[in-house]
C-alpha cells in the first residue's frame, strides 16, 4: 500500500509558500486601503492553516510508515467488496452530518466578522467583508463536496484494516492515536446488531478552534471469527467492551414472600431474598 499522506504534506507546504508570496505582494504592490490589507490578512490566515495541515499530515505519514512496516501489529483484516460498500455508506452519513454542524460553527464566526467589518470598517470594511463572504462560500462548497469525495475514495480504497498500538489504517486512511490537534479518546467493542456487524469503534477528538472540540469515530467491522481478538484489542488499548445483557428473570412469584416477580437484578424487591 502506498503512503499517500506524504503527498499532502508536500502540497500543504507548497500552498503555504504561495500564501507567503501573496502576503509580500499585497504589502508591496497593493494599496492597503484598497484591499491590500484584506488580501494580506486572508493570505496570512491561509498560510497558518497550510502549515497546520502540513504538520497534521506529517504525523499521519510517519504513523502510516510505522504501521505498514509491521511495528506492533495487533490485527490485519481484509474485507469483501460488499462489506466495504456498507461501511463506506455508513461513514458517508456520519461525515455529512458532522460537516454540516462544523459549517454552522465556522459560518457563524465568518458572518459575525463580516457584520463587524461592514459596521466599523467603512469602505475597506465592505471589501474585507466581500472577501470573507467568498471564503464562506468556498467553505460551504467544500463541506458539501468533501463527504461525497470521501465516499468515492472509500469505495475505491484498499479493503483492509491495520490496527497497532500507535494508530489504525482503515480503507486507506490513517488515524494516529495522538497527533497534531487530534487524539484518541477511547476504544469500544460493539456487538452485532440488525444494522451493523460487530465493530471496533475508535473515538477521536479534534481541536478545530481555540476552545472547539470536534468528536468523531472510526468504526472498523470485525470479521467473523475475530470477535475475541477484537475484544482483546479493545482491552489492550484501554477501552471498555459492553457488559453482556443481564438475563431477564421469568415471570412468577418469590418463593419466600409470594410477591409477583417479572424481571429484575436477581433479588426480590419486596423481601430482598435472592431469586433462584
Amino acid at each position: 500500500m502506498e503512503n499517500s499522506q506524504w503527498k499532502w504534506v508536500y502540497t500543504s507546504l507548497i500552498a503555504a509558500v504561495v500564501f507567503i508570496i501573496l502576503i509580500f505582494v499585497a504589502g508591496s504592490s497593493m494599496d492597503g486601503m484598497s484591499g491590500g490589507y484584506a488580501v494580506a490578512f486572508v493570505s496570512f490566515f491561509l498560510m497558518l492553516s497550510s502549515f497546520a495541515v502540513a504538520v497534521l499530515f506529517f504525523t499521519r505519514a510517519r504513523t502510516m510508515d510505522d504501521i505498514l512496516g509491521g511495528k506492533n501489529l495487533l490485527a490485519h483484516w481484509v474485507y469483501p467488496a460488499g462489506e466495504t460498500q456498507k461501511s463506506a455508506e455508513r461513514e458517508f452519513v456520519d461525515y455529512k452530518e458532522s460537516n454540516r454542524a462544523l459549517l454552522y460553527v465556522v459560518g457563524g464566526f465568518l458572518l459575525i466578522a463580516m457584520i463587524l467589518m461592514i459596521i466599523f470598517g467603512g469602505e475597506p470594511g465592505f471589501e474585507t467583508a466581500g472577501i470573507l463572504f467568498v471564503v464562506l462560500i468556498i467553505v460551504a462548497i467544500v463541506s458539501v463536496i468533501a463527504p461525497r469525495l470521501e465516499l468515492k475514495r472509500a469505495l475505491n480504497a484498499p479493503r483492509d484494516a491495520y490496527i497497532t498500538d500507535k494508530g489504525i489504517i482503515y480503507e486507506g486512511g490513517v488515524f494516529p492515536f495522538r497527533s497534531f490537534l487530534m487524539w484518541m479518546d477511547g476504544v469500544s467493542y460493539e456487538k452485532e446488531t440488525k444494522k451493523h456487524p460487530p465493530l471496533l469503534v475508535f473515538s477521536f477528538i479534534q481541536l478545530v478552534g481555540l476552545y472547539i472540540l470536534r468528536p468523531y469515530a472510526v468504526s472498523i467491522p470485525v470479521p467473523r471469527g475475530e470477535e475475541e481478538n477484537a475484544r482483546g484489542i479493545a482491552r489492550r488499548l484501554g477501552g471498555m467492551e459492553p457488559e453482556e445483557d443481564a438475563p431477564e428473570l421469568p415471570g412468577g412469584m418469590c418463593t419466600r414472600c409470594g410477591a409477583a416477580v417479572e424481571t429484575g437484578d436477581g433479588f426480590c424487591e419486596s423481601c430482598g431474598d435472592k431469586l433462584q
